[in-house]
């Protein structure tokens, strides 16, 4: 937990269905929208397209999982369901080679990637565009 604890403090970058974030109090929609896509996720394939992401980037880079416990390179099946079956709370998954903390939350529309070096922003970029969403550095 102290390596995630660390990685919680670098730069992060957002994979996420928006394009920017939503400013405070601009009268959209977004707590509507989030909440509703968040009970519908199957109809709309957002969470598909995100877990995609996740086993994409795994084809790179060496990962450990930590749900309850910590998995050492788990196989797609396995983060899949992890990721299902976890129902609150955050899935945290170390790429062991690059120090780098990628954060999904069942809650959340969007992942987090701390730490991510230049090669690994390019990848993960190309990755993301590749399934529709948007990648940003958090603000």
């Amino acid at each position: 937990m102290q390596i995630i604890n660390r990685l919680l403090e670098t730069p992060c970058y957002i994979i996420d269905f928006l394009p920017q974030q939503v400013p405070k109090y601009c009268g959209g929609k977004f707590f509507e929208v989030e909440d509703y896509l968040l009970n519908h996720c199957e109809s709309y394939g957002l969470r598909d397209r995100l877990i995609r992401v996740i086993l994409k980037v795994m084809c790179y880079y060496p990962v450990s999982v930590y749900s309850n416990e910590w998995i050492k390179q788990p196989t797609p099946k396995q983060v899949v369901e992890i990721i299902m079956e976890n129902r609150v709370g955050d899935i945290n998954m170390l790429f062991t080679s690059k120090d780098a903390l990628l954060q999904f939350g069942r809650d959340s529309l969007n992942i987090c990637i701390y730490n991510p070096d230049e090669e690994m922003s390019i990848l993960f970029e190309k990755i993301v565009v590749s399934e529709g969403l948007f990648w940003r550095k958090a603000e």
